[in-house]
């Protein structure tokens, strides 16, 4: 099931047509779909850490990745002069996260039942992303190749008159 399926599966409004190819990601671009086009913002600097917590749902653990990026390209005109080099965070909570399984193939959602947000974009302002979902897709010692998918309010209009945005990305990762 891909990404736009999964929205109209929960009856998210994206207001794109699903490709008839998957859009090519290039590793270390933070592709931001919009409802003008994508527009790619080179990652400066993709980073990860492990916060344990006690073992239970009351105080799980917290796998959080940060992600800054540099100036974009092929932006829209409404948002070229805005200048914005984003930054997006996420923690994702489970009972237990051992490093051990931190492995191609291990997987977390925050599909965000009750409406809470542990995800964090900052363009101009910050405003919550919903629905991360990431992949391990390599390991290589304390690095990690991780696919990051998520989703938020446009950029520019806070509103609600456009559709929401689709975060997309593949990127390696450093520990702290």
């Amino acid at each position: 099931m891909g990404i736009f399926d999964r929205f109209k599966k929960k009856n998210i409004a994206v207001d794109h047509k699903k490709p008839e190819e998957p859009l090519a990601l290039s590793e270390n671009v933070l592709y931001l779909t919009r409802f003008c086009g994508v527009e790619q913002y080179p990652i400066q600097a993709a980073a990860w850490h492990l916060i344990a917590g006690d073992g239970t749902e009351d105080d799980p653990d917290t796998l959080c990745l940060d992600i800054t990026c540099k100036a974009g390209n092929s932006l829209h005109e409404d948002t070229a002069q805005l200048e914005a080099e984003p930054i997006w965070s996420i923690c994702f909570q489970s009972v237990h996260i051992p490093v051990s399984a931190l492995q191609p193939g291990f997987c977390l959602e925050q599909p965000n039942p009750r409406g809470d947000t542990d995800g964090n974009l900052y363009y101009t302002e910050h405003q919550p992303t919903t629905d991360n979902r990431m992949e391990i897709i390599e390991a290589d010692g304390a690095r990690l190749k991780i696919r990051l998918n998520g989703i938020t309010q446009d950029v520019n209009f806070y509103d609600g008159s456009k559709p929401q945005n689709i975060l997309q990305l593949t990127a390696w990762f450093d520990r702290e």
